[in-house]
């Protein structure tokens, strides 16, 4: 299997269990490889035959900023799923969250590494009105799923929980959308079927401090 790795992907966002950690971002760095079957955008020179790694670090960016996680194991597997959802070429996914700062003065960083394969999620389509909803994870926390909207049909939402939509419009261009509970998002596809992945945040049950 051919891989695309994005190595060091930095930003800031909350991330920790602790009380001071829930106040105020951290640097976190991002390790990601894909594996998929190159070939044939080797042979085409196209990037649709691709997966392109700026618009998939955007979304991981989009995605730890939104959730405000508590544990690192959390957001690799969230975000391990949503590359799934919004990127159907990809057949593995390798995921590693540094936290400089967890161990500072005794350790360089604390880190979560996981390596997830399609099949580990066993997601199956559901037919809609609108044309069909793939769920990917379900939590505690979050919901991550892929809706596919079929040409000249629509698809209204108005979820009670806050939500980070992407709509993946053409390849290399990515659409990032957070919506606050009972927002409103419509979606209309045109010639083309539509491919919109969502997380969708769960009320958080308190944790001590």
């Amino acid at each position: 299997m051919d891989l695309i790795r994005i190595v060091g992907l930095e930003l800031r966002c909350i991330v920790g269990v602790r009380s001071y950690e829930r106040r105020r971002e951290q640097p976190l760095r991002v390790d990601i490889a894909l594996g998929l079957d190159l070939s044939t955008a080797g042979r085409s020179g196209l990037i649709s035959d691709s997966v392109d790694y700026s618009a998939v670090a955007d979304a991981i960016t989009a995605l730890l900023r939104f959730r405000e996680y508590r544990l690192l194991e959390v957001a690799s597997e969230e975000a391990a799923a949503l590359l799934f959802s919004a990127y159907p070429g990809i057949g593995q996914v390798n995921v590693r969250l540094d936290k400089p700062e967890a161990l500072a003065g005794r350790a360089r960083c604390a880190s979560v590494e996981i390596q997830r394969s399609r099949g580990a999620f066993g997601a199956t389509e559901e037919l809609t009105d609108y044309g069909g909803r793939t769920e990917l994870m379900r939590s505690s926390e979050a919901i991550v799923e892929r809706l596919r909207i079929e040409p000249h049909k629509s698809a209204v939402f108005e979820d009670e929980h806050p939500r980070l939509e992407t709509l993946v419009a053409m390849p290399g261009h990515a659409h990032f959308s957070q919506l606050k509970a009972g927002q409103k998002s419509v979606f209309t596809a045109d010639q083309a079927p539509m491919m919109v992945s969502r997380c969708i945040a769960l009320p958080r049950i308190s944790a001590p401090a």
